[in-house]
């Protein structure tokens, strides 16, 4: 009768060490090329960036998205066409002639953070694009520049709105705080001051049909942030500046 075969502790080691092995060349290799970038949208926007630019057959690249802070996954998605693969159906990847590009649409301000966007051919991952996007609650449009006593008109927009005074709001903004137009009050007039003392800007600013919001009468404290806001999303601040 045959005795049974009983490995030795060396060999359940080596047998444990190749398997290890070829877990490992199993495993995604280190990228080869890892860019950083710094990406600014308003919320509403879409966004779209440049993951890679390639030859490769797109049926061969695998696009990997993680969030890093906190870490969590997006989407893996094999399938470059223009489906959208997330949860939430916000998120895409497309190839646009050559360049495999992530979207994002509709913007919001919990998107504001870290992401690590990886294309792997095979196992093999042939570049990493880390980026910060932040997100901003307005739009910025070019500064406003006025004349002490003088009228002044301030933009709600890039284009002229057309009869929505009603649903327009403007506020000025003063360091951190943002205050609505009507309950806006100046800060102190020092006492050596040679300016007369002025309206109230409540009383000298008026909303337009076209939302703009027009200044009679502009003095140095005016000068300041303002922002307009035309709906839940969509809002714009410029900044008036006295000469």
């Amino acid at each position: 009768m045959m005795g049974s075969f009983q490995p030795s502790y060396f060999q359940i080691l080596y047998i444990l060490i190749l398997a290890l092995l070829d877990c490992e060349a199993q495993a995604d290799r280190p990228c080869k090329q890892v860019y950083q970038l710094d990406i600014n949208y308003v919320q509403g926007d879409i966004m779209s960036i440049s993951c890679l630019t390639t030859t490769h057959a797109l049926e061969s690249l695998t696009v990997k998205l993680r969030r890093t802070d906190p870490t969590k996954d997006i989407l893996m998605s094999s399938d470059t066409s223009d489906t959208p693969v997330s949860e939430h159906q916000r998120w895409s990847v497309r190839n646009d002639a050559g360049n495999v590009t992530l979207y994002l649409k509709d913007i919001s301000l919990s998107d504001d953070g870290l992401y690590d966007c990886q294309v792997y051919n095979g196992l093999d991952c042939l570049k990493a694009t880390r980026f910060n996007l932040n997100v901003k609650k307005c739009k910025i449009l070019n500064p406003v520049h006025a004349t002490a006593y003088t009228s002044v008109l301030l933009p709600c927009s890039e284009h002229l709105l057309q009869n929505r005074p009603d649903r327009v709001t403007w506020k000025i903004i003063t360091g951190q705080q943002s205050t609505e137009i009507t309950q806006y009050r100046p800060p102190h007039k020092p006492s050596n001051s040679t300016e007369r003392v002025p309206r109230p800007l409540y009383e000298r600013a008026r909303t337009l049909r076209n939302g703009s919001l027009l200044i009679r009468d502009v003095v140095n404290t005016d000068g300041s942030w303002y922002q307009c806001r035309v709906s839940e999303k969509t809002c714009y601040e410029l900044k008036l500046v006295m000469k």
